[in-house]
């Protein structure tokens, strides 16, 4: 019976036997360990495997074996004798060779191209660290004044702003055209209904701003209402009015509320537009605000997705914290809802009282899960293993679906480096790092661009984007989370993946021009 090749992702107990695993006694071909467990988890073995040995390794494993052999890539995560090895940090379709026969790739696309580890052996993919957190730090500033970014300082918001003429601007949008809800055309009256819930919001005007957190990880939206509003009667999964998704945690600056109360004009620091307000809490001031966002020591989301644990606590529940959340890390405690923190890390998770107001409550995530105490490296062997995470995942226009779209999915792989770049494809074209400008370039001019691009720069036209993996065999791929594109044998019929997905640049769009000749922008931050 064959065995299907899995890499056991948990946080690995600390190899404490007689081999000796540290990085001064590997050779330049060590790329794997594979270590023998005996039935009460001690370590009895363990060996060094290149490539070949690896594949051998996987081949010869019976099914018996799968709970006595942990295998784990060798790199500056794995740690010497004594130390925790996160192997959920590499774990998945990141960096395990598993058997991809089954999934339905991309034209062009091989099984071992579905892996992390195989850009990893390009020349453009590095452990070496691009920039350090304190130039991430500056880099981020720096992104805050540039023109064309549109990103929020939010620290910068004080005093007070004119309520009563805000709530009248925002009352005179124009009803969108085109859409519908439930399968029939929105009615005017259903846009009037929108505009009178904002006309009555209880404004003055002076008004002062306020300062708070999303406690759940939810939707901002263009105008405030519930309902989905699609392009398309047939298609209920796609909004055209959400904005972004807001991570649990992310600061807010807030504004006024509309009559119902039922959501709150907020600036994130990447767009602006309207929260649900029971998923806002208030600080008391801003001097507050501004002391949960200085954070000492803190744990980053670095999963595509994480859950807390089921709890009789609702504010905990089962909670998602989507990639890039950051949560700040408590001091040591004895019980977390009726728990000993034993192997899990204690964060401070947000929370809202029954007033609205800030607090914070203790929360356990269990040491298995994908997180990091800190921001990553930022290496572009990390930003590949990041993005590989996701793959296959939905598309969610805006962060509708729990999901992201082209532009979030980058945005929340760079934020696991401690980045934070702007919302959109035009935004991000903005950002004042290494840009290069292709509109007016030929498919060959392209190609030797491409040719010195690192791994995890970011491939730009008209209405996507995507993540640079390399070039094989002439042919120069990216992974990317795509709404819509036109398969190579079908010219002129769009098909719509809606999922991360690795292809390569000779994919067409609509008119039947490729994505290569298309780009527009290769951004590199650096």
């Amino acid at each position: 019976m064959k065995y299907t090749k899995k890499l056991i992702s948990c946080l690995l107990a600390a190899l404490t036997a007689a081999t000796a695993i540290s990085p001064a006694s590997y050779a330049d071909d060590v790329k794997y360990i594979c270590a023998y467990y005996n039935n009460n988890g001690a370590l009895i073995d363990a060996k060094k495997l290149d490539e070949n040995g690896l594949r051998n390794v996987l081949d010869s494993l019976a099914p018996d074996d799968a709970a006595k052999a942990k295998l784990f890539r060798w790199n500056d995560n794995l740690q010497p004798i004594g130390e925790l090895i996160v192997s959920d940090y590499t774990r998945g379709a990141g960096d395990v060779i598993e058997n991809m026969d089954s999934t339905v790739k991309a034209p062009n696309v091989t099984n071992d191209m579905c892996v992390a580890s195989f850009w990893h052996n390009k020349e453009n993919c590095s452990n070496d660290v691009v920039m350090r957190d304190d130039e991430i730090a500056e880099f981020n500033r720096t992104i805050l004044s540039a023109n064309g970014t549109n990103m929020n300082d939010l620290t910068a918001f004080s005093g007070s702003y004119n309520g009563t003429e805000l709530a009248d601007l925002n009352a005179k949008f124009t009803s969108p055209e085109g859409l519908y809800l439930n399968g029939e055309p929105v009615p005017e009256t259903y846009y009037e209904a929108i505009r009178e819930n904002i006309r009555k919001s209880p404004v003055k005007a002076s008004m002062p701003y306020r300062f708070g957190f999303a406690i759940n990880r939810t939707l901002m939206k263009a105008y405030p209402y519930e309902d989905y509003l699609s392009d398309d009667p047939t298609d209920p999964e796609w909004d055209d009015l959400v904005s972004t998704g807001v991570a649990v945690n992310e600061p807010l600056v807030l504004l006024f509320t509309t009559a119902d109360g039922k959501f709150t004009l907020a600036h994130s620091r990447c767009c602006s537009g309207w929260v649900p307000t029971e998923d806002i809490g208030i600080c008391k001031n801003k001097a507050e605000w501004k002391e949960y966002l200085t954070l000492d020591k803190f744990l980053v989301v670095t999963g595509e997705k994480v859950y807390l644990e089921s709890s009789a606590d609702a504010d905990l529940n089962e909670k998602l914290l989507t990639m890039g959340t950051v949560l700040p890390l408590a001091d040591e405690t004895s019980t977390v809802s009726y728990r000993l923190p034993w192997n899990n890390y204690v964060v401070k998770m947000p929370a809202r009282d029954e007033d609205g107001i800030f607090y914070q409550k203790d929360a356990l995530i269990p040491a298995n899960r994908d997180v990091n105490v800190g921001y990553l490296p930022y290496t572009t062997a990390n930003v590949v293993t990041q993005a590989f995470k996701s793959l296959g995942d939905r598309y969610g226009w805006g962060g509708m679906m729990n999901s992201q779209d082209c532009s979030s999915y980058v945005r929340e792989i760079y934020r696991c480096f401690g980045f934070e770049i702007p919302r959109n494809t035009t935004w991000q074209a903005a950002i004042p790092a290494d840009v290069t400008v292709m509109s007016d370039m030929t498919d060959d001019e392209k190609k030797a661009v491409l040719d010195t691009l690192p791994a995890g720069a970011i491939l730009i036209f008209n209405g996507h984007e995507m993540m640079y993996l390399g070039e094989d065999k002439g042919l120069y791929y990216t992974i990317n989370d795509v709404s819509s594109l036109v398969p190579l044998d079908q010219p002129g019929v769009i098909i719509k993946p809606r999922s991360v997905i690795v292809n390569d640049l000779s994919t067409l769009r609509g008119d039947g021009s490729t994505w290569l000749g298309n780009l527009t922008h290769a951004v590199v931050i650096r």
